[in-house]
C-alpha cells in the first residue's frame, strides 16, 4: 500500500520540486545517504545540507523524478521503498531511469524521517532494513 505513511504525498513534493515540502518530513538532523549506490557522493546531515545536495541534482538533471511502485514495512520503523528514478543530462541529453530502493528510518517520537539511504536494488534494502538493530550503522562519515 502506496500511501502508507504518506510515502505518495512526499514524492509527489519531490517530482514538483517542492524540497521545503519535502524538508518538512525530515528531521531537523535526517541522515540522507545515497553512497551504496552513488561510491562518490558522501552522506549529508541535516536540511541545510540535505537542500543543498537536492538542488545540486536538480542542476544536473532536467526532469528528475522518483516514482515509488511499493512500500514495505520491515519493522522497527523501517520501510522500504521501490522506486525508479528518471531524468535527463542537462549537458549531455542523456535520458536516465532505472530502478532503486529506499530504507527509511522513522523517529519514535515525531514520526519524522531520521534516516534516508538509496541502495541498488530491493533485496539489498529489504537486507539492511531487516538486519540492523537500531537504524543506521554508525559510520564515520555519518557522525
Amino acid at each position: 500500500m502506496l500511501d502508507r505513511l504518506g510515502f505518495q504525498e512526499r514524492f509527489d513534493c519531490w517530482n514538483r520540486d517542492e524540497l521545503d515540502s519535502m524538508l518538512e518530513m525530515y528531521a531537523e538532523d535526517a541522515v540522507f545517504d545515497v553512497s551504496a549506490v552513488f561510491t562518490d557522493v558522501a552522506p549529508v546531515r541535516g536540511h541545510d545540507g540535505m537542500r543543498t545536495y537536492w538542488r545540486g541534482l536538480r542542476e544536473t538533471w532536467g526532469g528528475l523524478r522518483l516514482d515509488p511502485f511499493e512500500v514495505l514495512d520491515v519493522g522497527r520503523g523501517r520501510y522500504v521503498v521501490d522506486l525508479r528514478l528518471s531524468g535527463e543530462g542537462r549537458r549531455s541529453g542523456v535520458d536516465v531511469g532505472q530502478r532503486f530502493a529506499f530504507l527509511y528510518t522513522f523517529g519514535r517520537e515525531d514520526g519524522k524521517v531520521v534516516c534516508a539511504e538509496l541502495f541498488p536494488d530491493l533485496a539489498a534494502a529489504i537486507a539492511a532494513g531487516e538486519t540492523r538493530a537500531h537504524g543506521p550503522p554508525l559510520r564515520g562519515r555519518h557522525a
